[in-house]
Formats: structure tokens, sequence, C-alpha cells
């Protein structure tokens, strides 16, 4: 691995995705059709629920997704979510509106943050509305989601003193260029995403990044911006600022947590600029 983590994010390229501007960490292999993404993977998840089809449904999940519906617990694989969700559709009553506010494309990832409502058929009575987090995998040409968390209010499970902690120990692992603190927060097969490597998976293959990144000895702040933790999964979204040498870069990054036990590990995680 070449170079520190705050050289690579400074050559960042500039990509507008669904109407928000954001400067995605990357240079050369920087994703070229991220609205184009988001529109497809959305106008399929809408397109499956409208029409009641839990086979349709379960076909957009990978193998081993994690999806936690809202005020409920997390449900954990293909064959159980389509289980859920042949319960839960039922003879497809109801029509539902995904409104992506925020999305982000990093190789092989996508990350949706938007808002939902949905209503009666009969009528166009609401039924529910929140919001809600997607995280996509493009693998065999296809989109699969790999985790979702789906949000009645927000501000009831944000659990700060969670939240504060998780992080707190990211931080004070990287700036002490602790690899064993710092690796011990993840899960054997998470995934780092940020450009221009692209994704990088496994544990063994994220140690190596973090190694190669403290070459410079970098120091960074994490800002959280955005919690939400309910049951075993925890969605982290906050801004950073690495100083190396005298010098800050600033930016943004997605943390996915699950808890594996008494510990929670990151299984999926985002940054750029």
């Amino acid at each position: 691995m070449t170079g520190t983590f705050i050289s690579r994010l400074a050559l960042g390229a500039t990509a507008v995705i669904m109407g928000v501007a954001l400067t995605a960490c990357g240079g050369a292999g920087a994703p070229a059709a991220n609205k184009a993404a988001a529109d497809e993977v959305t106008a399929a998840w809408v397109k499956a629920f409208d029409a009641g089809d839990a086979t349709a449904m379960a076909a957009l999940y990978a193998d081993d997704a994690h999806t936690m519906p809202p005020g409920g617990g997390v449900i954990t694989g293909h064959d159980v979510i389509e289980s859920y969700w042949r319960q839960d559709l039922g003879s497809g009553n109801a029509v539902t509106k995904l409104t992506p506010v925020d999305s982000i494309a990093q190789g092989d990832l996508l990350y949706l943050d938007g808002t939902y409502d949905v209503s009666a058929k009969d009528g166009g009575t609401t039924l529910a509305s929140g919001q809600y987090q997607q995280l996509w995998n493009h693998a065999g040409g296809q989109w699969k989601i790999q985790q979702e968390i789906w949000r009645l209010d927000p501000s009831l499970q944000r659990d700060p003193k969670m939240a504060d902690y998780m992080t707190s120990r990211w931080m004070t692992a990287y700036n002490a260029a602790d690899i064993p603190a710092l690796m011990a927060l993840y899960d054997d097969e998470a995934e780092l995403s940020t450009q221009p490597e692209g994704a990088v998976a496994g544990k063994k293959a994220i140690e190596a990044f973090w190694k190669g990144d403290f070459a410079g000895k970098p120091s960074t702040m994490l800002t959280l911006t955005d919690v939400y933790v309910a049951g075993d999964l925890a969605h982290l979204e906050g801004e950073y600022t690495v100083t190396e040498k005298g010098q800050g870069t600033r930016g943004r990054y997605v943390q996915l947590w699950m808890r594996d036990g008494n510990e929670w590990r990151i299984h999926r995680e985002m940054w750029w600029k």
C-alpha cells in the first residue's frame, strides 16, 4: 500500500449523486454512474414491494444480508428475510415511496440514505413513514442489499452514549497507531471502501490498509452527525479531520456496526472527502 490515507483522500473527484454534491475519495476508477445505480435499485425495490412479490423482494438481498424492519429486531439471511416480507406484504395492498436524500457509490458499494412513505392503495391513507439506510453490494453483475435499517422515529433510537463509546475506541486505536486494538473493532468479513483502491474486504486486507496508512503518523478527529442504534445494528455517520505533518484534510464517513456477543464490531465503512 503506497501513500497514506490523507494523501489518497486528497485525490477526491466531485460526484453529483441524486442532486447532492459530494466529493468521493477517489481519482482513477471513480464511479461514473452513481445516480443511475441509485435510481435502478430504488425502482427495483419499490416495484417488488408494490406488487406484493416477496420472491422478487428477497432476490434483491444477498445471502448473508441483514435487515432491521421498523420497530423490530435484526433479521439475517436471504431465506429468513423472504419469510418476513411474505408475511409483511400480505396481499400487496400498500404503495410505498422511497426518496433517496443522500447516496454515495464507491467501488462495488452503494450507500443510500432517505425517507419512505407507505400508503394504502384504496384510499391513500398513510400507513407508515420514516427514514432508511441501505448498503448495496455489486457482485455478479447485480446489486444486492447487504445491510439496511428502517427507522420509525430516529429520535427515539439514537443512543448517543453507545455511539460515543464506539467512536472513542476507534479514534483512540487509530491515533495510537495501535493495529491490534483497531482490528479488534472489525468483523472478520468486514469491508472498507475508499478510492482509488475501492473496496478492501476481510480483516487481513483491512489490517494491511491501515498499516500502510500509519506510515505518515496521522491523527484524526471524528465528529458524529447522525446516530441510529437499534437492537444489534448501529449506523454511525459523521465528519472527520485527519492531521498529518501539520496539514489537515476533512471529509465524511459512514460506519455500520453489529453487536457480536458483548462487543460491537464494524461490518462496513465508507470514507470520502
